[in-house]
């Protein structure tokens, strides 16, 4: 089996609640802790072509790769060892077919039972899925896999919108809670104006990214009033 990259397997071995999963800064300075390097986007991080999208409202972190069937299958077969070889922390939690326990050439990677598959550990749930390539608009997605890890205290939908939060991250925060906070999808107009003329590069630079991204989306700026 191939073995994982280093910043993948040490960013399993740092993930809990109390310290990964705690807030902006512990967020940041456990995946570079863990090898990933910081990018421009809000939460973003990269590492031997694999990328990390991470909130900090509330903590998460998505680990994606994309590539060929195979090596997404080995990737997807080498996190799933890794976390089953820590019973202790982690406990498998699947309802559908464990895909796990596959080969790369099983007939059944075709099939559409693939689910997630689930670990539960201390305050912290880990979910894995895998797909191959897949229609997409014009084009096609490339085959890919998603490691998602969060809190099992967060609800469902995500945490609330919330203005005064949000003004006050802006006012009394870190750097690093600034940039994550440039990240947040529905903010207020003004959050997103100041963040957008903050005095560190490196927040301006992420709050001009998801403008971008905006503009792109829905063909013009809408940040929330």
């Amino acid at each position: 089996m191939t073995p994982l990259p280093d910043p993948v397997t040490a960013l399993l071995s740092a993930t809990d609640a109390v310290t990964l999963l705690r807030d902006a800064e512990h967020l940041a300075a456990g995946l570079s802790e863990a090898g990933w390097t910081p990018e421009v986007e809000s939460g973003r991080f990269g590492a031997d072509g694999w990328d990390v999208l991470s909130s900090a409202w509330a903590p998460s972190v998505s680990v994606f790769l994309d590539g060929s069937e195979r090596s997404v299958r080995e990737a997807a077969l080498a996190v799933a060892a890794a976390m089953k070889a820590e019973p202790h922390r982690w406990t498998f939690d699947s309802e559908g077919p464990d895909w796990s326990t596959w080969s790369v050439d099983d007939e059944r990677w075709g099939s559409d039972d693939i689910d997630w598959l689930v670990w539960e550990g201390t305050d912290v749930s880990v979910t894995l899925f895998t797909a191959g390539e897949t229609p997409a608009g014009p084009g096609t997605l490339p085959a890919h896999l998603q490691l998602s890890i969060g809190r099992v205290d967060t609800p469902s939908e995500g945490l609330p919108r919330d203005d005064d939060r949000a003004r006050r991250v802006l006012r009394e925060g870190s750097v690093v809670d600034r940039w994550y906070l440039a990240g947040e999808r529905d903010l207020p107009a003004d959050v997103v104006e100041a963040l957008e003329n903050d005095p560190d590069p490196r927040v301006r630079a992420a709050a001009e990214s998801e403008r971008w991204i905006r503009e792109q989306a829905f063909g013009g700026p809408q940040p929330a009033e």
